[in-house]
């Protein structure tokens, strides 16, 4: 089952995504951190099917939910970037605001960024409130996964001087508005083995990134633990596992206006995005 959000006439709403339609069950839940609680209520219920032309699609999240993003979580990615392995995991986030979904733009404004890159990253979607939680059980309070394209702007990520020292600008390089899609929607109850799929990255066509969530350093069950020993996780909660090698700025390829970047992951599906430059 696929669950997710979307809009119609202005209006947010509750989905069960089904090929080329979408079945809204808004009526059956409170919100949308309520549908992950019990996503199985959703399964079966009746509702209205729209033909998934006559919508928008939403982030499969809400707004006081929080990305957490694990960096370095490929070998071959911190090869390539020319980092060490992190001795724990790595972690830094996103607020909700920096997310958009499937088929809307990835906005910058070029007053502020030139360089804008892809991340090809599976997230997964926590169901169920977490706290201190062991990577054995870890799985358990996950509702399902989703694709994340973590688009960096990395003219500013890169290039924080402070005195002798060059340090990341984290915030800078990953958190600006409306850059960051997620979706299309959240696949529940489909995918025993999130350490066996594979993942793609693509711009305008062109194959950029090809791997296997296998290849991660920290497994879903491992950052889920980790996040949750720092900080309660909550329904709606992402958890974005690292990107694989092959990402732009070891290529000298950066991302332009009217550029379409597709991101694949097995099983889950494909999240596809256009950059759309903002001068003003």
């Amino acid at each position: 089952m696929r669950i997710g959000r979307f809009q119609v006439d202005g209006q947010s709403r509750i989905g069960v995504f089904e090929d080329e339609t979408v079945r809204d069950v808004t009526y059956k839940f409170e919100s949308f951190r309520d549908a992950l609680l019990r996503p199985r209520d959703a399964e079966h219920a009746e509702g209205k099917y729209f033909d998934i032309s006559e919508i928008t699609y939403l982030p499969p999240t809400t707004r006081q939910n929080t990305v957490f993003c694990a960096a370095l979580n490929y070998e071959a990615h911190a090869e390539e970037s020319d980092s060490a392995v992190p001795e724990r995991p790595l972690i830094f986030m996103k607020l909700a605001r920096t997310l958009v979904g499937h088929q809307e733009p990835i906005s910058y404004h070029t007053r502020v960024t030139q360089e804008i890159d892809y991340e090809a990253e599976l997230a997964a979607v926590i169901g169920e409130r977490a706290r201190h939680v062991s990577s054995e059980e870890a799985l358990e309070y996950v509702a399902g996964y989703t694709i994340i394209n973590d688009t960096s702007a990395r003219d500013l990520q890169l290039e924080l001087e402070v005195g002798e020292d060059n340090l990341l600008d984290w915030f800078s390089g990953k958190t600006m508005q409306r850059t960051t899609p997620v979706g299309p929607s959240i696949v529940v109850d489909e995918i025993n083995d999130p350490q066996n799929l594979s993942i793609e990255s693509r711009v305008n066509g062109e194959t950029m990134q090809d791997d296997n969530t296998g290849m991660m350093i920290r497994t879903v069950a491992d950052l889920v633990a980790f996040v949750s020993s720092r900080v309660e996780l909550k329904p709606g909660d992402i958890i974005a596992t690292g990107t694989p090698e092959g990402v732009g700025a070891f290529q000298d390829i950066q991302l332009h206006n009217d550029d379409t970047v597709e991101v694949e992951i097995e099983d889950i599906g494909r999240l596809v995005n256009t950059v759309e430059e903002v001068n003003e």
